[in-house]
């Protein structure tokens, strides 16, 4: 489990966008609906790198009451991009008080599915680490959910960790260990989880490479490198 926590049976991740959405404030410009895509995208990841799938989601928006249909159709992106019906959602909107810049929390209460197991398997980075404008001018270099999630469901993908604004190196080290590197960009923010780690069964290797349509690099142990 990387950044959820378990509560009575539940697994319970969030995630949270601030600064980015369509106030004249905002550092990026976007529409509400990608900024709620790439918050529930985070959260799912963390719910799946528990194991979990999420039941229910909690939505805290500051951004104000007539945004809360924009980021419901993004969060419902998310799971559609999963094959699942988005689970019910229920929070709160910031009404008494207009802010200068967008902000929304999503949390998730999740029900354990999957049992991560890293045996007979080698390590992944599925993505490239992106931030800001980043992610929505290069789709092609992020790891695609679906993807994932099917990759989990069909015992391919053993194990998956998400990356974020500490870079890809440092969630590698909690991810496989410090004798691992990669071909990548291992101090820049991977922002929304752009890169995504991964241990894939090794009889599946080739398939998996196959599946992925982000760029895949395999991490390498540091004693194996010439």
């Amino acid at each position: 489990m990387r950044n959820a926590i378990e509560v009575n049976g539940l697994v319970v991740s969030i995630d949270n966008s601030g600064c980015i959405g369509t106030k004249e404030h905002d550092i990026v410009h976007v529409p509400n609906e990608i900024t709620a895509y790439f918050t529930a995208r985070t959260a799912i990841l963390e719910q799946l790198c528990a194991g979990a799938v999420p039941v229910q989601l909690l939505m805290a928006n500051f951004s104000g009451d007539d945004v809360w249909t924009e980021y419901e159709q993004g969060f419902k992106k998310a799971f559609s991009e999963m094959g699942l019906v988005m689970p019910p959602l229920m929070g709160s909107s910031e009404t008494n008080f207009q802010s200068l810049q967008s902000a929304v929390s999503l949390t998730m209460l999740g029900k354990k599915q999957f049992e991560q197991n890293t045996n007979d398997c080698e390590f992944y980075v599925v993505g490239e680490p992106l931030v800001g404008n980043d992610v929505t001018e290069n789709p092609h270099k992020i790891a695609q959910l679906g993807e994932l999630y099917e990759g989990l469901i069909n015992g391919m993908i053993q194990a998956i960790w998400p990356t974020g604004s500490k870079g890809v190196g440092a969630e590698i080290i909690r991810f496989a260990g410090e004798n691992y590197t990669a071909d990548v960009d291992f101090t820049g923010s991977a922002g929304p989880s752009c890169a995504v780690l991964v241990a894939v069964k090794k009889e599946y290797e080739e398939l998996f490479k196959t599946n992925m349509t982000a760029p895949v690099r395999k991490l390498i142990k540091k004693n194996d490198c010439r």
